[in-house]
């Protein structure tokens, strides 16, 4: 037995949406009904009504489509191609049946009051940034770069920490991890990078084998205000 192993950019994660044609008229095979039954489970394990519901409106079509991203390597690789050329661009939900991806960063904060209403001035702050990956509007994978520096007026001073998270992976046969990359401050502003991989397999009547590696930097860059200047992959 052996593993094929691919390594692509996971600033590349998704896909180009099968034809409307050819997806509506498959028949879903018992491996599709299969792992899309295992997707619905962890949906409903996760709390998120709303990721539930928009799953359960998929229509056949795009049933067949999301499960062929899961037991299809070459579809895979077609969605982080797909992807690739729309690096660092938002869609929101409900912009594409298919599948998609964005990024929600934290508030711009303004001057911070204590609880009598009067301005006071802050030796450190924290900015976040995250990166979604989703199929029509269920989101299936999500990570998280947080970073805290002191600053001074709109200039960040001094890197105090940052951290890789990965909040949120509901995708069968799929392991994604995130670790720290490198942070620090240039030019008034606090870069903070994480590695972000994951890796995927395909179920055999022996196992799941055949895993793909996609990997990528997530980064997040603030100035001393607040302000996120870039909260994407490259």
């Amino acid at each position: 037995m052996c593993t094929a192993v691919t390594t692509v950019t996971l600033a590349a994660t998704c896909a180009v949406p099968a034809s409307a044609a050819s997806a509506a008229t498959a028949i879903s095979t018992p491996q599709e009904t299969s792992v899309l039954s295992v997707l619905r489970g962890d949906l409903e394990r996760s709390g998120s009504s709303a990721d539930l519901a928009a799953f359960d409106a998929l229509d056949a079509g795009q049933r067949h489509e999301l499960a062929s991203y899961f037991l299809d390597p070459e579809m895979a690789e077609r969605v982080a191609v797909d992807m690739a050329a729309r690096a660092n661009t938002s869609m929101t939900a409900g912009q594409d049946r298919g599948f998609q991806r964005g990024g929600t960063r934290s508030p711009e904060p303004g001057q911070q009051q204590d609880e009598k209403g009067a301005t006071i001035s802050a030796a450190s702050r924290t900015s976040s940034g995250t990166q979604w990956f989703a199929f029509a509007g269920i989101r299936l994978t999500e990570t998280k770069v947080s970073e805290t520096y002191e600053y001074s007026g709109s200039t960040a001073r001094k890197l105090l920490g940052y951290s890789c998270t990965v909040v949120r992976n509901i995708q069968p046969f799929t392991q994604v991890s995130s670790s720290k990359n490198s942070g620090y401050i240039s030019g008034g502003q606090a870069t903070s990078k994480c590695k972000v991989v994951v890796k995927r397999g395909v179920p055999t009547p022996w196992g799941t084998i055949a895993w793909s590696t996609y990997s990528s930097i997530q980064r997040l860059s603030a100035r001393g205000n607040g302000a996120v200047t870039f909260n994407g992959w490259q």
